[in-house]
């Protein structure tokens, strides 16, 4: 309550616009929810699946599962929020989340490892609701403060993320009673799942009744448009594709003025001044090339990627290095998400400032993230890792990944512009998950080697591209305005006839 309260008192600071703070609110505890979901299963998951019989390798089956089907449904939940109501896939996907962990807690009483695999994978389809938070807040909020506005939502998980173990501690307690009724069991495996479908049930029943729609987007495609007259319009050159973006937007029913004498009516709507028509992709040209869409990419890519890797690395690491065990790395992570919460503060408090624009905060996060690989490379490439180089890697790489993330996403949430945010902003969740289920892949390879050079010395090549691409798109890497489209070059057809139709979209009331 005391965050929400915070978070609130930060978003009213400005008057730029914002999304109204009931739904903003929802969309954090949803932010919460799923990361508490994501580290409350950690601690208890291995031990789960040993119980049923399974082995290492269905273990990773199993989380990468999840991550998969997440990664699958971004687009279509995506492409989904961009043609309906934004409450229907809400709503819908936490319903999904619930009865995704219903069959990760009864797999427990059936005895299943198939069941916990299923409930894994329908779980991950209710978890892609991320992307829907993230197209809301690029919908509903101006651009200057989407940067903030995000940075919040990314804060807010890092705490679901840093609270789910202390909630784990609780779930301990119910090992003494080991509840069994049936096919339904209560322990410190199977809690996690039911937890999670209360509150799944709950975020579907709060979105359904409190749950505001953000603005629609322009429309890109709009046939007969009641603008033209005769064959006149205008064309884009250098492009086959032909866009039409008109004033009259749900307006096609207005009354045009008349004309020598003759009624609007009798106008020959056939044939749109400003014609548009225009194709998926040529939107990816634009986004994604044009304005440099994937260098942002390439940071989502890269942060999913580096997280998932250390994520996975460290347990093995810390158990064959130190002899830790359950408690103190639990203490590990803890001290890896406070690490990332400064990061995301900070982030808050330099978006703030006039001088810190996003790609300074970029560039500043390369320095940090240049620190922690140097270290890594000097220090923790043979067989032996010192805890002082693991720690000091670790910490200016959690840092640095967290506070580039939300600046770079900010920014290519304004890239976008007027064409589909879900979709696009869906593009940036499927790398993320893509990345999710490369990461923790590619950090279990290598640590089967007698060294640890090929882990960090992968992780140096990645870091290195992204400085090095920033030197060709700085330019390109800056906020713009939702109805910015100066990349697109524009040739008069006929100019006087254009003239006379500009004329009479300019006598039509405002929209």
């Amino acid at each position: 309550g005391f965050l929400l309260i915070f978070f609130g008192k930060a978003m009213s600071e400005s008057s730029v616009k914002s999304p109204p703070k009931c739904v903003f609110a929802l969309i954090l505890c949803a932010t919460l929810a799923i990361g508490i979901e994501y580290s409350l299963l950690m601690p208890t998951v291995w031990k789960y699946v040993r119980s049923l019989g399974g082995s290492k390798t269905f273990l990773g089956i199993v989380l990468a599962v999840f991550s998969l089907s997440r990664t699958i449904m971004f687009l279509v939940v995506g492409y989904w929020s961009d043609r309906r109501s934004m409450k229907e896939p809400f709503v819908i996907l936490f319903i999904f989340g619930a009865a995704g962990m219903l069959l990760y807690g009864l797999a427990g009483g059936l005895n299943s490892l198939w069941v916990m695999f299923l409930g894994r994978l329908v779980a991950g389809v209710g978890a892609s609701s991320t992307t829907l938070m993230n197209a809301y807040i690029a919908r509903a909020s101006a651009p200057e403060k989407r940067t903030k506005l995000l940075a919040m939502c990314r804060g807010m998980s890092m705490i679901g993320i840093a609270s789910g173990p202390v909630l784990n501690l609780g779930l301990i307690y119910l090992d003494k009673e080991d509840v069994c009724h049936g096919k339904f069991c209560l322990n410190s495996m199977t809690g996690a799942g039911y937890i999670m479908v209360i509150v799944n049930a709950l975020l579907a029943i709060l979105f359904f009744f409190l749950f505001e729609e953000p603005p629609q987007q322009p429309s890109f495609t709009r046939k007969n448009s009641p603008v033209s007259q005769g064959n006149h319009g205008i064309q884009a050159a250098g492009d086959d594709h032909k866009y039409a973006y008109s004033k009259l937007e749900d307006k096609e029913d207005a009354e045009l003025p008349q004309e020598s004498g003759r009624a609007s009516t009798d106008r020959d709507y056939s044939q749109p001044v400003f014609s548009m028509n225009q194709s998926s992709m040529h939107a990816v040209k634009i986004v994604l090339i044009q304005r440099a869409g994937w260098f942002c990419l390439l940071i989502s890519f890269l942060t999913g990627f580096q997280l998932t890797a250390l994520e996975t690395a460290l347990t093995p690491i810390t158990k064959e290095q130190y002899g830790w065990g359950t408690q103190q790395n639990s203490f590990l992570f803890a001290g890896i998400t406070f690490v990332a919460i400064i990061a995301v503060v900070t982030t808050i408090v330099l978006d703030k400032q006039s001088w810190w624009t996003s790609r300074k905060i970029i560039a500043l996060a390369q320095i940090f993230l240049g620190i922690g690989v140097a270290v890594a490379l000097i220090s923790c490439g043979g067989e032996d890792v010192p805890l002082w180089g693991l720690l000091t890697f670790g910490g200016f790489l959690i840092f640095g990944l967290m506070l580039q993330g939300s600046p770079s996403l900010g920014v290519y949430s304004t890239l976008i512009g007027s064409y589909d945010k879900g979709v696009f902003m869906g593009y940036s969740q499927i790398v993320m998950g893509v990345a999710r289920i490369l990461g923790p892949l590619f950090a279990g390879v290598t640590l089967e080697f007698d060294t640890h050079w090929l882990m960090f010395s992968v992780i140096a090549g990645l870091y290195a591209l992204v400085p090095i691409s920033f030197l060709f798109v700085w330019h390109k890497i800056v906020p713009r305005d939702e109805d910015d489209d100066t990349d697109i070059t524009v040739r008069i057809a006929n100019p006087v006839a254009v003239e006379e139709s500009v004329q009479n979209i300019e006598g039509l009331p405002d929209q």
